[in-house]
């Protein structure tokens, strides 16, 4: 059977084959044939002028229900029909007086004008139902759409919400982690999705048309999901008939549907972001609550231990005791105790924003002497190598703590290399920064981890022997960052590891001098 496809203002697809164009046009031919007995009945009891209304009435009917070219007929076979039955001579065409013709040209006039506003009056009505309806199905999805908690749900929504208002087949199409779509997965009765095309039409942004000619599937459509921050996934539109191409209504509701998707696809994404940013905010605070109270409560027979074991060692150095290894071993184990306790409670409170700088200026060499006296002990295997620029000025700074970020990079350095390497500090001038260097001729640094070594909790070697928790470089980034300088870590050309930190120098402050005058001479007016 022949067949036509029409799209509708709505987006709806209207198949009218050829039987339903000839019954609208037999309506109409009947309903001309209707008037026109009903007209010749009532002859003897209306006037001509009532008998021409009965007609255009006919017009109006067919025009109302069954458009413009059935009520072009009625408008035509009506104006015969009055001149062929109701003008003399009877049942003859008369055209030869110029009152017939200009009844005649009057009716077919008023009746072609009063039916092409009818049907357009009823094509305006249909427009406004199917914008209603449309809005209707917007609303409903919008209200379906701000429910969902889950991009499963949006999915599961759109795909309904879609094919139940176009009449069609549709699919969505999220990215992964990398921004690459991700096939659906096809029930029965779904088309197949051509990622490769998807792809392209989510990386540029823009919508795809595609038409084929199998016959199964004549029009894909590819939908990019705008949303305010990025492209959110690809919807899929396939009509399962030829269709003439979009217009411009139609385009417009489906880029309306799909801005509803892509913002609510965003909503869960945000939404998502921020749970996992409360979850990670509550672990975090947790966390170093558990660090804080633990490392307090470590602290105070941690340094008794300390105490202890150096009067020990002292006491059994007199008695020239055999046991002085041990007790050194024991006070050695003590110390590193200690300040791994130090780093633990410095890191809690960096992390709550408790510890404020007490700046001052200060020489960079005392507080690499006073690191190196810190560390005695641990570095006593390794040459050290002191490099410090003769003509260093000096930083204003709080003096604590740089000399734990010097203690933590020094016990670092010791803790990861063997003994008897190398380890050398630098410090130098470059532009309005203070630069310095601490190296060391060891292993070196993982390869591609050297950004993420100053995170906490976080160590070169997972599975390490080296004791620690790794929290020292994590305090070191915190304390170099709050004077507003930079750390960084690489590995070395000679080999080994190199961690380098820089300063913001100030300009230092003035110096008073003592053969200043301290009096002012005596001004006295003139009388």
């Amino acid at each position: 059977m022949l067949k036509r496809a029409a799209i509708t203002m709505d987006g709806q697809r209207r198949w009218t084959d050829a039987s339903g164009l000839l019954r609208d046009y037999g309506v109409a031919l009947l309903m001309s044939l209707g008037v026109t007995m009903t007209a010749a009945v009532l002859l003897p009891y209306l006037d001509h002028a009532n008998i021409v209304m009965l007609f255009l009435l006919a017009v109006i009917i067919v025009a109302a229900g069954y458009g413009r070219g059935p009520a072009l007929l009625v408008a035509v076979l009506n104006v015969l029909s009055f001149n062929f039955v109701f003008v003399p001579p009877y049942f003859a065409f008369a055209f030869d007086t110029r009152q017939a013709t200009l009844t005649f040209m009057v009716m077919l006039v008023v009746g072609l004008i009063v039916g092409q506003l009818t049907a357009r009056f009823r094509y305006q009505a249909r427009i406004a139902r199917a914008r209603e309806q449309r809005a209707s199905h917007l609303y409903d999805m919008a209200r379906e759409l701000s429910g969902a908690l889950m991009a499963e749900q949006v999915v599961e929504i759109s795909q309904r919400c879609i094919e139940a208002s176009f009449q069609v087949k549709a699919s969505l199409l999220l990215p992964d982690e990398r921004s690459r779509l991700q096939a659906p997965f096809l029930l029965p009765g779904k088309l197949p999705v051509d990622l490769a095309i998807a792809q392209r039409c989510f990386d540029h942004n823009q919508p795809v048309d595609l038409d084929t000619a199998s016959g199964q599937v004549a029009a894909l459509w590819y939908v990019p999901l705008k949303a305010p921050l990025r492209t959110r996934g690809v919807l899929l539109v396939a009509f399962e008939q030829p269709l003439p191409p979009p217009i411009a209504e139609q385009r417009r509701l489906l880029d309306t549907v799909a801005v509803l998707i892509a913002i609510a696809l965003e909503r869960i994404h945000f939404a998502t972001v921020a749970r996992d940013t409360l979850v990670k905010m509550e672990a975090e605070r947790e966390r170093s609550s558990l660090l804080a109270g633990l490392s307090h409560d470590l602290r105070t027979p941690m340094t008794a231990l300390i105490g202890l074991a150096e009067t020990l060692t002292l006491r059994l150095a007199v008695e020239q005791s055999p046991y002085q290894d041990s007790l050194q071993a024991i006070r050695e184990q003590a110390g590193r105790m200690a300040l791994m306790v130090d780093n633990l409670l410095d890191m809690a409170r960096l992390q709550v924003g408790k510890i404020r700088l007490h700046k001052d200026w200060q020489s960079l060499e005392e507080l690499v002497g006073a690191a190196v006296r810190t560390l005695e002990q641990p570095l006593r295997d390794h040459p050290l190598w002191l490099d410090l620029d003769p003509k260093l000025p000096l930083v204003n700074c709080d003096a604590v703590l740089i000399e734990r970020v010097l203690v933590n990079l020094l016990q670092n350095a010791a803790k990861y290399t063997p003994p008897g390497t190398a380890i050398g500090i630098t410090a130098g001038v470059d532009a309005d920064r203070l630069c310095v260097e601490v190296w060391d001729e060891g292993p070196g640094l993982p390869t591609g981890q050297e950004p993420i070594l100053f995170e906490k909790f976080t160590r070169g070697q997972v599975a390490s022997v080296v004791p620690g928790v790794g929290l020292g470089l994590a305090i070191c980034r915190s304390i170099v960052e709050a004077h507003g300088g930079t750390i960084r870590a690489e590995n070395r050309a000679a080999g080994g590891a190199r961690f380098a930190f820089a300063l913001p120098l100030e300009p230092p402050p003035p110096f008073e001098t003592e053969d200043e005058s301290d009096s002012e001479p005596d001004h006295d007016g003139e009388q």
